[in-house]
């Protein structure tokens, strides 16, 4: 119990009771929630909502499998493809959503010159939805590509010598044996990914703002504008509320899915000759590579060429008039909004550690089991489940624009996660070492024993929470105000991700600003994302990440 004293107290004040207070808040003021909700076409918003999140996972899950596959036929350079896939996952959504603002700019953007395309879907009602879930897709599908893959390798080899033995062809393994093993990875992966988008916020806001009209709002969307546009935080309350109880549905389904013996994946006789399948598959992967890397090259291109190459017709492709500026000068603009960004990131995460690792260790001793169920349900709630209480919180005791309320306020979704990577991880860890601490009366066991030993599984967590935390738009956006003023105590927070929003202009888009201040945004956690998951890819037990 005493592990997790820090843990049940953190969850407490910044989960459970900001959750609850969002449902007292529409209790309260039912009338003057409803009156505000009434004045927007909810049926449509709860519609983009479901439509943005359900396609969103479906499509990044069935890509991301089969990427997997490709992977994992492959002899040689799987690390280095792999790698390449992952390439999305490294950059903000703020990133993102610059780099796919230029990419689908009429028939400038190399996206839209492809489709052939004169205008720009997001710019009409009638695409602006399937743009915004395409750009989504597109960040989406690393993180199921990771899951399957490593789902794939944990197939003992005595498997796939069986299927050689039994002269199965490549199809008929994977379509047979290796993805009904594996199945429950990919609804892991597709739940996910689901609660995941049921609360982006970042890649609607930047790319259209919700509109045009409503055609993009999403819930997440309403919330901040009941909250900022109409000054209405009963209907942002309401708003969220609604959010939570559709986001409660997959988050049961993840907790059964995660306690269920069953895979879940339909065993299918597909047979072909084994060059057809690898022509097939490493064609899709050629596809998908291009997808995937393309607008990364676009974002490098655009920020280190001159500015008289954006609107060209047909886009220009290749470097031509390279200069530094347009970089240098975000550069040096971003300094106090890297600087909240790293200080809140590497803070959050060591914070996340701390709290988290010692309480995952005694849930996987058979104490406190409840604690595993409630971190994953809080983990899938989105983040305006809690954003109204807290902001309440943070304006009376005065922590509003400072570091403060960024560091007290994300770990709400590292730590939960943590726990249940850390869990996993402990499930397999030597009861020898508990044996060794208990005959020599060694004090103080969780600092000197477990966690030296646990460091595989702690720097993965620190890396996915320094990610995480990096990547952050809807809080900063709430909570903060100013850029850091180099004052101490500190004041100011704002992060990297909000110098990339402010790129974006009234009046003209600037592509080479824009383009570098999605790059200066991006570039350090592109970095860091990189390594981490190389050593991810180098092995499972290594990574120390185990999701199942």
């Amino acid at each position: 119990m005493k592990y997790s004293i820090p843990y049940l107290g953190y969850i407490l004040g910044f989960g459970i009771i900001p959750f609850a207070l969002t449902f007292a808040f529409v209790g309260l003021n039912v009338k003057t929630a409803f009156q505000g909700i009434n004045l927007v076409p909810l049926n449509v918003i709860v519609y983009n909502t479901f439509f943005f999140s359900f396609f969103t996972a479906l499509f990044s899950s069935i890509i991301g499998t089969f990427l997997a596959v490709g992977i994992d036929i492959i002899s040689k350079g799987k690390r280095a493809l792999s790698l390449l896939i992952m390439l999305p996952y490294t950059i903000p959504f703020t990133s993102s959503a610059l780099i796919w603002t230029i990419s689908l700019y009429g028939g400038y953007g190399w996206f839209t010159y492809f489709l052939g395309l004169k205008f720009d879907p997001l710019y009409m009602k009638c695409t602006a939805l399937y743009a915004v879930t395409l750009v989504s897709i597109w960040s989406s599908i690393p993180m199921p590509f990771l899951i399957m893959l490593s789902a794939l390798r944990s197939i003992p080899s005595y498997v796939k010598e069986a299927a050689e033995i039994d002269n199965l062809s490549l199809s008929e393994y994977y379509f047979r044996v290796a993805l009904p093993m594996v199945g429950k990875a990919f609804w892991l992966s597709f739940l996910l990914e689901f609660i995941l988008a049921l609360g982006n916020f970042d890649l609607p806001y930047v790319l259209t703002s919700g509109g045009p009209g409503y055609a993009t709002t999403t819930l997440p969307l309403l919330v901040y504008e009941e909250m900022f546009s109409y000054d209405n935080f009963s209907g942002g309350s309401l708003a969220a509320a609604i959010l939570s109880i559709i986001a409660t549905i997959p988050s049961i389904a993840l907790l059964f899915l995660l306690r269920s013996k069953r895979t879940g994946w339909v065993s299918l006789k597909i047979r072909m000759p084994n060059k057809v399948f690898k022509g097939i598959i490493f064609a899709f992967l050629a596809l998908m590579l291009f997808f995937l890397d393309f607008p990364v090259y676009w974002m490098f291109l655009v920020a280190f060429r001159n500015s008289s190459l954006d609107f060209h017709y047909p886009p220009i492709l290749i470097p031509k008039c390279l200069t530094p500026s347009y970089f240098s000068s975000a550069l040096i603009q971003a300094v106090p909004y890297l600087i909240s960004s790293a200080v809140v990131a590497i803070t959050a995460s060591i914070f996340t550690i701390f709290i988290a690792l010692p309480s995952a260790y005694e849930v996987s001793k058979g104490k406190l089991k409840f604690i595993l169920p409630l971190s994953i349900y809080l983990y899938s709630l989105p983040s305006t489940s809690f954003v109204i209480p807290l902001y309440d919180f943070f304006s009376s005791e005065g922590l509003l624009n400072t570091w403060w309320a960024l560091i007290l306020s994300t770990p709400i979704f590292t730590a939960t996660f943590a726990v249940w990577l850390f869990f996993n991880f402990f499930l397999s860890f030597p009861k020898s070492y508990e044996d060794v601490a208990e005959v020599f009366s060694i004090r103080r066991k969780m600092t000197r024993i477990i966690m030296p030993l646990s460091r595989p599984a702690l720097f993965s967590v620190f890396l996915l929470s320094f990610i995480f935390n990096w990547h952050l738009l809807f809080y900063p956006l709430i909570f903060t105000s100013t850029p850091y003023n180099y004052s101490f105590p500190p004041q100011g927070a704002q992060t990297i991700t909000i110098f990339a929003l402010l790129a974006i202009g009234d009046e003209s888009i600037n592509w080479g600003l824009l383009a570098s201040s999605a790059l200066v945004a991006a570039l350090p956690v592109m970095v860091v994302t990189l390594f981490a998951i190389d050593r991810i890819l180098k092995g499972s037990y290594s990574g120390g990440l185990k999701f199942i």
